[in-house]
Parts: structure tokens; C-alpha cells; sequence
């Protein structure tokens, strides 16, 4: 499953929640990056899976690049 980073907004106080936020935004461009080097694919359709949640088999999952090998004993 691909999905976005989430946090807990509605405990914090401003202050918290603006550099919670920021850390969120940062983790959120980094993963991205990550997928975009490890799949292939272009920035915006990462990002675009990365808006929702995205559930793949096994074998979807490979041909979208974010599984190198599956293991089956």
C-alpha cells in the first residue's frame, strides 16, 4: 500500500502543529523522492498515488516498482 504520511493535528498546539506540519511536508517530498528514484516512474504519478491509498498484490506491486523480489516458499 502507498500512502501518505499522516500525523495527529488535532492534539497540538499551534505552534506544534506549524512545525509538525513542516516535518510532515518534508518527509512527505522525501519519500516521494525516494519512489521516483526507486520506480521509475515520474514525480507526479507518485505523487498523485501517494493523494490516496493505493492497495496492490504482490504482483502489482512489483510491476509498479516498489518491490524488487518476492520470496514464496
Amino acid at each position: 500500500m502507498i500512502h501518505q504520511p499522516a500525523s495527529s493535528f488535532y492534539e497540538a498546539q499551534t505552534r506544534e502543529f506549524i512545525l509538525e506540519a513542516k516535518e510532515l511536508v518534508k518527509l512527505r517530498e522525501s519519500i516521494t523522492r525516494i519512489y521516483v528514484q526507486r520506480t521509475g516512474k515520474p514525480l507526479w504519478v507518485i505523487s498523485e498515488d501517494m493523494e490516496r491509498d493505493v492497495f496492490m498484490s504482490v504482483t502489482e506491486a512489483q510491476a509498479h516498482g516498489i518491490v524488487d523480489l518476492v520470496v514464496v516458499k
